[in-house]
């Protein structure tokens, strides 16, 4: 079979391009579902489009895929690599950066590993004194604005506010109620190891609750693994009638650094207990809210099972896995 032409290759970006910008209109719970899939079809449209720039010159809507590439950056960090594929290709082009610039973004919009790099090109592509003025927060692109999809980089994802450990399992179990010996048990799914710095916020709580959802970290039954053996997202696979848990802990240790002497540890970044513990209580209410809302009822999806543990107290678990499979963010 024949490679498919320029003109082909140019026709399925147009048609990507217009699925993705059709979401940033969307509510977040669309945007949470549909954004990973739209950005994979572009993404796979541009990589093949690499070394024809007079075609990708010809799209009219560039200020558009601005826009769609800056929210997905910023909603989606996990993927950051992907999304810096695209951007060195489009960088490549005066006039796609012409219009990232009239379309109101900066440099500091995008993932940070390609932000100097892209800084630097955008320099050559515009002299300073033709670059559109920065404008003020209540003009910025509604992408970037705080209560979208999520909030921005700069606000909530700041490192060490909120640490998070994800292992994936097919059985575990923990302690919740030490007096009464009573155990907490979900089957398939995520353990959630979480703790809290003192610039943990409420947002960044809701955020990484919805973010550990709509994340590709969990995977199928063994029944059903054989059509379909990458990783899904929790709310994917609930959807799709699999039977799914979620099962937290607090785990203080996370916000640990080296003390002094390099040998020791310490815990002087920790939230006081009070404000921490209100903060899991928090983060567990996400999970339930948010997976109900991404979820929904219509058949054959299932309901989220979410087991956590009391904040203090002794922490017993036990589990079973797959293999090795661990991720860490920070929010």
């Amino acid at each position: 079979m024949a490679d498919p032409s320029v003109e082909e290759l140019l026709e399925r970006l147009k048609k990507s391009l217009v699925a993705a910008t059709a979401l940033l209109g969307e509510t977040p719970a669309n945007w949470e579902n549909k954004c990973e899939d739209a950005f994979s079809k572009f993404r796979l449209t541009v990589v093949h489009l690499r070394k024809e720039r007079a075609a990708l010159d010809t799209i009219e809507d560039k200020n558009g895929a601005w826009r769609f590439i800056c929210k997905f950056g910023k909603t989606r960090p996990f993927l950051h690599d992907r999304c810096n594929e695209v951007l060195k290709i489009l960088m490549t082009s005066d006039l796609w950066m012409q219009a990232f610039a009239q379309a109101g973004f900066r440099p500091n919009d995008l993932p940070p590993a390609v932000a100097d790099e892209f800084d630097k090109r955008l320099r050559e592509a515009i002299p300073d004194d033709e670059l559109p003025p920065v404008p003020p927060p209540r003009e910025r692109p509604a992408e970037l604005a705080r209560g979208d999809a999520g909030p921005s980089v700069s606000t909530v994802f700041r490192p060490a506010n909120m640490a998070v450990v994800v292992q994936r399992c097919t059985t575990a179990k923990i302690l919740v109620d030490e007096r009464m010996q009573m155990w907490g048990e979900i089957g398939r799914g995520l353990v959630i190891s979480v703790s809290f710095s003192k610039g943990a916020t409420q947002d960044a709580v809701q955020h990484a609750a919805r973010f550990l959802l709509t994340a590709r970290l969990s995977m199928r039954s063994e029944r059903a693994r054989a059509s379909a053996s990458s990783a899904e997202s929790v709310v994917s696979l609930c959807k799709a009638g699999e039977e799914q848990g979620i099962l937290l802990m607090p785990q203080a240790s996370l916000c640990s650094e080296l003390g002094k002497d390099n040998i020791g540890l310490q815990y002087s970044h920790g939230c006081p207990e009070t404000q921490a513990s209100a903060l899991y209580k928090a983060f567990i209410a996400a999970f339930r809210s948010s997976a109900a809302e991404l979820i929904g009822t219509a058949a054959p999806a299932k309901e989220l099972r979410v087991v956590a543990c009391n904040f203090s107290g002794r922490q017993s678990m036990e589990m079973t896995s797959d293999g090795p499979f661990m991720h860490a963010f920070n929010f």
